[in-house]
């Protein structure tokens, strides 16, 4: 059978390059397919055309993928073309599945008994848990847990050795030196995770050349998927299975590679025929799933990054609507938008973002609403991180200002300068002694007059705090109480406090934010409303590989996505992870089939340096001439407007004066305000007056 003969037998219709795809074979080949290209249809395509024009036996052809479920789809998309009984005469399997195999191999070759696979999640995270209290004395959260198994993870896939192991950074955490105690620990278990799969496997087929030569004996061919995904240990080991001259080919986008955190080596694309000097390198760059305007906007869009290859991505689809820019105020106005958008929503329409928790607020409100959507993959790690936690104990502490508990778990977080000692017998002696904790201390000989003064201030703004909304009482904690000073010294994450406030804006104290941070948890874990929805919220990360017809990017700010900004004299590892920024933002985009829409923002702190990118000219964006400044006639004030002005001046409103700060009118007799400020100081004020020279204004 001829390839014409082929294409005809199995109805196959493809582009020249991905003729040209299918038909190359032998030797090391590397195909780089932009979004929307046909990638799987051509990888599965290749497989059949080695099959039934090659003549290839099945069995002598490994092909791998990055997930279980990618396996198991490209087989049954083989066995929808070529017959199920051909599919099973393949092999589909993880990298993971390959190195099992490995190890099996080893234990019948030589007679030996490898460690058991630690499958058992929990039991992980308990091992885990167990040597992070034995390091930090404290234990561990859900979301630190995490943050140990993602490192640890990374650690292993990148092979990272002496200072590069020791530069990874998990909060609270010496990352070496827990990494050595976790594995030490699986070592006396007998145990392997499964990233030690891999490691044991490079080290048998290294150490035992035999049964390196048992699998290229068996395998003369070698695929492999989503090459941009795979990570540095993984690209090692296919090297080795193949052969530096072995028959490889290798599919995937190094400009959709975007699992940097699990250690994702897209250089192995880029540098594939370094590697192998005699490789192939072809392209696909026919995208069949979006319109012209999109695909000029992602192609525009990502041609900035450097380390990548030079392709274009051209569109096959015809004209459709522009790319929309949906401006708001801020990410208030934002959720509100989407609520609407999603109340009317008929269409398939999908939400996407960065981080799980942009989604939060959101899912807040159209829980409150009784708007129906479905979520692809939240997970509830934001309950349960550091910062929350701190927050949520300062407010339960504010409730219970004599639990000492609480209290040694926060003092050090609040910038009052209260030593351990202090802080130990405050919270032994305070209770039994009739006082708050904090007054005992501001009455302590033992404390300086700062740290004496600072408590006392802490006690008013506790107190304040528990009478105002809840998304004032987190504002007050992170700008006026130390805490934010705190986070920012050790690197925390602010953006979580952000989120802590959009959530607290839907209620009226902190108490019942506690109760809705609760209940919250519940409803994420659900996953939304229906399977059926077409209101979809996902992450971008969840969204590869999927389409939809119409998408909107949300939380589209720097500090939000992208996450970090490089400086002017970044290092290469900075500019890297902005690359991956890039990648990721552009992903989002080409998820999109028919309508494209990005959210901004116009409140200062929330530019964005990539909407800038895909809006050139769009508004205030767009270069304006020079104006000369005329000097400003000053303009007497319109009394009226004044007067109608303080009639909105009630007690219980919130207000920023421009000496003073933001504060509350607590209580007002005729013009006469008493306003408690932030700072925990209580002036009384001329409202008409303070309006009228410009000092007053409502937040």
């Amino acid at each position: 059978m001829d390839f014409s003969q082929f294409k005809t037998q199995f109805s196959i219709a493809l582009d020249a390059q991905q003729q040209a795809a299918v038909q190359t074979v032998d030797g090391p080949v590397l195909l780089l397919a932009v979004p929307g290209s046909g990638k799987t249809t051509v990888l599965v395509t290749r497989l059949g055309y080695m099959r039934y024009v090659r003549g290839i036996p099945p069995e002598c052809i490994l092909t791998m993928t990055y997930t279980v479920a990618a396996a198991r789809d490209m087989q049954a998309r083989y066995a929808a073309i070529f017959g199920a009984e051909e599919a099973q005469r393949l092999e589909f399997r993880t990298i993971n599945g390959v190195c099992s195999r490995i190890i099996r191999c080893y234990e019948r070759t030589l007679g030996r008994t490898a460690f058991r696979l630690l499958e058992d999640g929990a039991q992980k995270s308990a091992l885990i848990g167990e040597l992070y209290r034995a390091q930090s004395k404290e234990f561990a959260t859900e979301s630190t847990v995490k943050a140990l198994e993602t490192a640890i993870t990374y650690a292993k896939n990148q092979m990272l050795k002496g200072e590069a192991l020791s530069a990874v950074e998990v909060e609270g955490v010496d990352f070496a030196a827990f990494f050595a105690a976790y594995n030490k620990a699986l070592r006396e278990r007998q145990w392997m995770d499964y990233d030690d799969q891999m490691v044991y496997a490079l080290r048998i087929l290294r150490q035992y050349p035999a049964i390196l030569r048992v699998f290229q004996e068996r395998y003369s061919y070698f695929c492999v998927d989503e090459a941009q995904d795979t990570s540095k240990i993984q690209h090692t080991i296919i090297r080795l299975l193949a052969g530096q001259g072995g028959n490889l080919f290798m599919v995937g986008d190094e400009d959709q590679s975007i699992y940097g955190f699990r250690a994702a080596y897209p250089q192995a694309l880029t540098e594939f025929d370094t590697v192998y000097p005699d490789a192939k390198v072809l392209y696909m760059e026919q995208n069949y799933r979006s319109t012209r305007q999109i695909v000029a906007a992602a192609d525009r869009f990502i041609q900035k990054n450097h380390n990548r290859r030079p392709k274009r991505m051209k569109a096959t689809q015809g004209s459709g609507p522009a790319v929309r820019e949906c401006p708001v105020y801020d990410r208030q106005r934002q959720y509100a938008y989407l609520c609407k958008l999603a109340e009317n929503c008929t269409a398939e329409t999908a939400v996407l973002y960065r981080d799980n928790d942009s989604a939060l607020p959101l899912i807040d409100r159209m829980g409150r609403l009784g708007i129906p959507y479905r979520c692809r993959q939240v997970d509830s790690l934001f309950f349960t991180s550091r910062v929350v936690r701190d927050i949520t104990d300062i407010i339960r502490f504010a409730q219970h200002p004599d639990d000492g508990e609480l209290f040694l778990s926060l003092y050090y977080k609040l910038g009052a300068g209260i030593s351990k000692v202090v802080a130990q017998v405050a919270a032994d002696r305070a209770p039994a002694e009739g006082q708050t904790i904090l007054a005992h201390i501001a009455a302590s000989s033992a404390a300086s007059p700062w740290t004496q003064k600072q408590c006392k201030a802490l006690q008013t703004h506790l107190a304040n705090l528990l009478r105002e909304r809840a998304d004032k009482a987190v504002y007050r904690i992170v700008h006026f109480m130390g805490y934010g000073d705190y986070l920012e010294e050790r690197g925390g994450d602010l953006t979580k406090t952000d989120i802590l406030e959009a959530l607290g804006a839907q209620e009226p104290t902190p108490e019942r934010l506690l109760d809705r941070l609760e209940e919250l948890r519940e409803v994420v874990q659900r996953g939304g409303t229906g399977a059926d929805c077409p209101f979809v919220l996902s992450t971008i990360h969840s969204s590869k590989g999927l389409e939809y017809e119409r998408v909107i990017l949300m939380d589209v700010a720097d500090g939000l996505l992208p996450k970090v900004l490089p400086k002017p004299d970044a290092e290469q590892e900075e500019l890297d992870a902005y690359e991956e920024e890039r990648r990721l933002f552009y992903v989002g985009l080409t998820r999109a089939k028919r309508e494209l829409s990005i959210i901004t923002f116009r409140k200062v702190g929330l530019e964005s340096t990539f909407a800038r990118e895909i809006f050139p000219l769009r508004g205030d964006r767009a270069e304006k001439p020079a104006v000369v400044q005329r000097p400003a006639v000053p303009q007497k004030p319109d009394e009226g407007r004044i007067r109608a002005l303080a009639k909105d001046y009630i007690p219980g409103v919130r207000l920023i004066h421009k000496a003073f700060g933001s504060g509350t009118l607590v209580s007002r007799s005729g013009d006469i305000g008493v306003i408690e400020f932030d700072s925990g100081e209580t002036k009384k004020i001329a409202i008409s007056v303070a309006l009228r020279v410009g000092q007053l204004r409502r937040e």
